[in-house]
């Protein structure tokens, strides 16, 4: 290897000086003393809070001024996060939360726990580097098409139900979501039945299977169930995608909200 080439790619260490300074104006951000480095201190409180407000805008929403000042201090003073971008601070505060809450030290409703985890999950949904192809109008599932989930689905089991007007406490029992991105960027939370569950998770376990050949598994249990139908509403709503090549002109399809899926 060129050596001015390998002075490029070869691991740095910092001077040990330089270790030094920002170990200290570290300590000095999270425990500020005698207003050394205060300026450093508010910019970086002040920006964790921006993104807890933008990242958990519904659990961001239920604490009082107060609560919000000591989840920011104590997250800034005891974790922290090892890249200052938006969504590592979002998944460090995250598990921040998480740790206090199972240590006890952090006495928070289940709901309110779930709720913040829910928004995480979201967040991840949106920056996840899967790519999801347009759906095109029209598009007609048969026999041999290819069943294959949208690369950003997540599988959700939450203690709250969600409708359009927001976040619903319940006392039946948790609800089962996927949560995924359409192709026009849009986060969306679609209500999912046991049985649809079921049958995604059999999709994760074979991805690619034609619809003839998972009709055939499906049948052994549920000799009545119209998979047809099934494929075609999930496929439509964007949890399922055709891939390349397989993609054949058909009726038109009707619209359908894209941020909080379909509900009866």
């Amino acid at each position: 290897m060129d050596r001015r080439l390998s002075l490029i790619t070869a691991p740095k260490t910092a001077p040990q000086r330089m270790q030094q300074q920002t170990a200290w104006l570290a300590s000095r951000v999270r425990l500020p003393q005698d207003g050394i480095a205060s300026h450093y201190a508010r910019s970086v409180r002040a920006n964790v809070e921006s993104v807890l407000e933008s990242a958990f805008p519904l659990t961001h929403a239920h604490w009082a001024p107060v609560d919000r000042w000591q989840l920011v201090e104590g997250f800034v003073i005891a974790h922290g996060a090892e890249a200052p971008e938006f969504h590592h601070i979002a998944t460090e505060f995250v598990r921040y939360v998480q740790h206090r809450h199972g240590e006890g030290s952090l006495n928070w409703p289940r709901q309110r726990l779930a709720l913040l985890e829910y928004e995480w999950a979201c967040l991840c949904v949106e920056i996840d580097e899967g790519v999801v192809p347009q759906v095109i109008s029209g598009v007609e599932v048969t026999a041999e098409s290819s069943f294959v989930l949208n690369p950003t689905l997540q599988l959700l089991e939450l203690p709250f139900a969600i409708r359009r007007s927001g976040v619903v406490p319940t006392r039946q029992g948790n609800h089962f979501y996927g949560l995924f991105r359409s192709p026009d960027h849009q986060v969306v939370t679609q209500r999912l039945r046991e049985w649809d569950v079921a049958l995604i998770q059999l999709l994760q376990q074979q991805p690619g299977i034609t619809q003839a050949a998972f009709q055939q598994q499906v049948q052994q249990v549920r000799s009545d169930f119209d998979l047809s139908e099934w494929a075609r509403h999930f496929h439509r709503l964007g949890l399922l995608i055709l891939p390349v090549g397989e993609r054949q002109p058909g009726a038109p399809l009707p619209p359908f909200s894209k941020h909080q899926g379909e509900f009866p």
